[in-house]
């Protein structure tokens, strides 16, 4: 009897000991499923977290440097922002700090909270030393005050593009502006770059290096004081577009030291706009870049290049803002590409004696041969010299080259599109000039000469 009831009780222990058994078993296995259970939840409450974080610096106002480069509207939205400054402050908390045009300002507005950036590009961002620069102090004063205030700002100008990177002292400029937006503007420093089509941006920047005219809003027919003299007597002369060209893109020689950011562009085999965007990318909490072509595209609901530069870059409420502002009867600012070929025409025919004893400015030569030289001759066409077939479609492949290069998903309609507007600028003539040793041979030009230009004496 006693091994029965022994037996029966040893039983009883041996099922409570496997239950407890097995209840210590389940509880392992389902520790993990457990503990990724509690992570997923917190995962959720992270990614809520994340999105209301994201949301509520979304609302904080950014800090915009916009650096061009040169040749990208700069101009024209530097004056649209100068002439609305006042309602973007007070209707869509927007500063404004870039160049001022005076032209471009209403009769009624001051210049308060303005700030010129060549002024530290000047003072402090060559020769260093920049925190003990009036211009330094000015630009932290202005973002102390406006950050406070909670106002966006727009610092626009391209000196930014072709600033001086490292300082005499060793300074890297960009950390050292980076850190001061960061200090008033923390994680909402974004840089703004304009992208324009390479074969359209290269013809605009060679005009403008070239033209001997005095840039001006529209057409100002005043020259240049390097061009008023003849180059006998020191003047500048003015180039081709195709001798640009070969200088700069073919046999890549250097330009002038205002260019380095094109010069290091073209040594590393990419467009002025993905070089910076690479240079400030490590220096600013974001780099967007926006295509001019975009921007130009006609809109029927009052958009335009400056408004969606302000909804890009700033925010809708700007946008809104500028657009019902806008007067009807201002035209902007225009620094339109000037024709170049009657000065280097004038210079030719200074340099053949056919102006020989004939006192005359060049300005007035050139002005006179663009004003009535092919309405004397009765003619509609001159002869040009033009880049080779072969040049040209380097110069299309270089262009869709970078622009694959910074837009990558781009589709075949726009790789057309970029081609179609290629070839209606070279039907144009767009890349061509005067072909002025051909006109120097021909008599009836040399006859104009000799019996128009005496009577401008």
């Amino acid at each position: 009897m006693k091994k029965s009831r022994g037996f029966g009780k040893s039983t009883r222990s041996s099922k409570a000991v496997a239950l407890a058994i097995g209840l210590v078993a389940l509880t392992l296995l389902l520790i993990p499923y457990i503990y990724q259970y509690e992570n997923v939840i917190k995962l959720m409450f992270d990614i809520k977290d994340a999105q209301r974080n994201r949301s509520s610096s979304s609302t904080k106002p950014m800090f915009v440097l916009h650096i061009g480069p040169p040749k990208t509207a700069t101009s024209a939205i530097q004056c649209d922002l100068t002439r609305y400054r006042k309602e973007l402050y007070e209707s869509a908390s927007v500063a404004y700090l870039g160049r001022i045009y005076g032209h471009c300002l209403k009769s009624e507005d001051g210049k308060e909270h303005s700030f010129d950036p060549k002024s530290l590009i000047d003072s402090c961002f060559e020769n260093g030393n920049c925190k003990e620069q009036d211009a330094w102090k000015s630009l932290e004063s202005e973002l102390a005050y406006l950050s406070a205030q909670k106002k966006h700002v727009i610092l626009s100008g391209e000196s930014f593009a072709k600033m001086q990177v490292i300082s005499r002292n060793h300074d890297d400029n960009r950390k050292l502006l980076y850190d001061l937006v960061n200090k008033y503007y923390p994680g909402r420093m974004r840089v703004a770059i304009v992208y324009r089509r390479y074969y359209e941006w290269l013809y605009s920047h060679w005009n403008s290096r070239n033209k001997p005219f005095v840039n001006g809003n529209g057409d100002d027919v005043k020259y240049l004081p390097t061009h008023r003299n003849w180059p006998s007597e020191g003047g500048k002369r003015c180039s081709t577009f195709l001798s640009y060209y070969m200088e700069r893109i073919v046999d890549k020689q250097p330009g002038s030291k205002k260019d380095d950011y094109l010069n290091i562009a073209e040594a590393n085999q990419v467009h002025p706009a993905e070089y910076l965007r690479g240079l400030w990318r490590n220096h600013s909490s974001e780099v967007q870049v926006l295509n001019l072509r975009e921007m130009n595209a006609p809109s029927e609901d009052g958009g335009d290049t400056i408004s969606r530069f302000l909804r890009s870059t700033v925010t809708p409420l700007a946008a809104k803002t500028y657009i019902r502002s806008k007067d009807s009867g201002f035209a902007g600012r225009r620094n339109p590409s000037r024709n170049s070929d009657y000065d280097m025409l004038a210079v030719a025919a200074h340099e053949n004696g056919l102006l020989a004893n004939i006192t005359i400015p060049r300005a007035k030569v050139g002005i006179f041969l663009e004003e009535n030289l092919m309405k004397t001759l009765n003619t509609t066409a001159l002869p040009l010299k033009c880049p080779t077939e072969e040049l040209l479609k380097r110069f299309l492949q270089k262009s869709l080259h970078y622009e694959e290069m910074l837009y990558p998903s781009q589709s075949d309609s726009e790789v057309k599109e970029h081609e179609i507007a290629f070839y209606e600028a070279v039907k144009k003539n767009k890349f061509c000039n005067l072909d002025v040793d051909a006109l120097m041979e021909d008599e009836r030009f040399r006859a104009f000469i000799a019996k128009e230009i005496p009577r401008l004496q």
